[in-house]
């Protein structure tokens, strides 16, 4: 591939990498749980991005443009799957309030413990989902990228490439976010802002998950 495609796609690639969305939420939300549930969750994430960059190779975007009905059931899903993250922590962190106010301070570091530890599978499923059902990442590969593709060019093999820059520079800022989490880890660890930190990245899920399903429908 010519180097002004890579260079091309790769600052297109940087502006949706820092752009916050649901992976970034979602990542802090695994990371500040254990730093290599941080680790599990982006690496998740990358294994979907490959997977829209073959998409993309194999020419899936002329058949959702030809069935968009395809592209909204994506969104839909990945709309009540984001919401279903947001609500589920929210009720989890007003449960972890509830308690907390209720208990005295030798018991603190036990409704501390109780908090929800995830695994390593858990982590890189839920990067994964919310990678793969997220329609303005698929959007990113299927209508942007084929642009930077080269005509006569291997499809598949060049949007390979492409998807792993995109992962690699994804990645890379994922892995900042997972060493900044877990610099502040005994901070965050704190009850009180342990719940809060919660409520903000449990609002933030669910209100994307909003925003999209709206955007589904409209």
């Amino acid at each position: 591939m010519p180097s002004s495609s890579l260079l091309g796609f790769a600052g297109v690639a940087l502006v949706v990498v820092l752009a916050p969305g649901p992976d970034t939420f979602l990542l802090l939300r695994y990371a500040l749980n254990r730093p290599r549930n941080g680790v599990a969750a982006a690496l998740g994430m990358m294994v979907s991005i490959m997977g829209w960059a073959a998409l993309a190779g194999l020419g899936v975007a002329a058949l959702l443009q030809t069935y968009p009905a395809i592209h909204q059931g994506i969104a839909i899903v990945g709309g009540a799957y984001l919401l279903y993250l947001g609500l589920g922590s929210l009720i989890k962190a007003r449960f972890l309030a509830g308690a907390s106010a209720a208990t005295a301070r030798t018991t603190t570091r036990k409704v501390a413990a109780a908090e929800t530890e995830f695994t390593l599978v858990q982590s890189a499923r839920a990067g994964a989902l919310s990678a793969a059902l997220n329609p303005k990442l698929g959007l990113l590969f299927l209508a942007l990228m084929p642009p930077f593709i080269p005509a006569g060019s291997n499809m598949l093999g060049s949007a390979l490439i492409l998807g792993a820059i995109f992962a690699a520079m994804g990645f890379a800022y994922l892995m900042v976010l997972t060493a900044i989490a877990a610099r502040a880890m005994a901070w965050f660890k704190s009850p009180t802002v342990g719940i809060w930190l919660e409520r903000v990245s449990s609002g933030a899920l669910a209100i994307m998950g909003i925003v999209v399903l709206l955007g589904a429908f409209t």
